[in-house]
């Protein structure tokens, strides 16, 4: 069975990725793919490394994993964004700082999936987040399916199959999933598959959001998952962590 969790942007936030590595398991769901941004925002990013490690079997790193462990990149942060970093640089140690070394930029399962944190180009923006942007990222690859992350929002963009041809905006499908419902991905369409953010979600839903890959019945669907928002909260505002960063959670954005 080629069934897969998709876990994206946990960004230290140990209360969501706890609540969805439970609901993982409880699905019986043994392979977990997670894109990246495991660090960043939250105030337990050493066991958020941690959990990563040990439970998933494909690992991406993101642009905050990234800035931790090269500290140039920081001038493309907002304020409170490298903020976090540096106070995540403060607290972890060798093991951990090692850890995110060690991730790959990308990935590929079965030839038919690129894994790989925001965009498979370069181009205007990483963030894949609308049919202009998705139109140049499916230039990028060439595998059916990518799955990726970053803008911490939930979507599937489709479009027809090509021969290397650029895509137009007007060719791409954008699908904003509902919870539990699957997608159906066409053998003869190519997807972008976003899971969502499961440590600081930006749709206006604040339940942890990941999705599930199942390449046999070739179907993507989005899961949420209620976890403790307020004990998350009051974790960050206790690190000393930006108010803000605590404040979004409540709201999803």
């Amino acid at each position: 069975m080629r069934r897969y969790a998709v876990i994206s942007d946990i960004h230290g936030n140990l209360h969501a990725l706890e609540a969805v590595l439970a609901e993982i398991a409880r699905m019986g769901i043994s392979k977990i793919i997670c894109l990246g941004d495991v660090v960043g925002y939250g105030p337990f990013p050493d066991r958020c490394i941690d959990l990563v490690i040990k439970c998933c079997s494909t690992a991406i790193r993101g642009n905050h994993d990234d800035a931790v462990i090269n500290p140039e990149s920081l001038v493309d942060f907002n304020g409170p964004a490298r903020e976090a970093i540096q106070w995540t640089v403060g607290v972890l140690g060798p093991l951990h700082l090692n850890a995110l070394v060690r991730l790959k930029e990308v990935d590929r399962l079965h030839d038919s999936v690129l894994c790989i944190h925001d965009s498979p180009i370069d181009s205007p923006t990483d963030y894949v987040h609308d049919a202009h942007i998705a139109a140049l990222a499916f230039s990028g690859f060439t595998e059916p399916i990518c799955l990726l992350g970053h803008t911490h929002v939930p979507v599937v963009f489709d479009a027809p199959a090509s021969n290397g041809e650029v895509l137009t905006a007007h060719e791409i499908v954008t699908h904003t999933p509902e919870p539990g419902r699957p997608f159906a991905m066409g053998s003869d369409r190519r997807q972008i598959c976003n899971p969502g953010s499961v440590g600081q979600p930006r749709d206006a839903d604040p339940r942890a959001s990941f999705a599930v890959l199942d390449l046999d019945e070739r179907t993507f669907t989005v899961h949420r998952c209620v976890y403790d928002i307020c004990a998350a909260q009051a974790a960050t505002q206790e690190a000393g962590l930006p108010t803000v960063l605590a404040d979004r959670l409540a709201i999803g954005a």
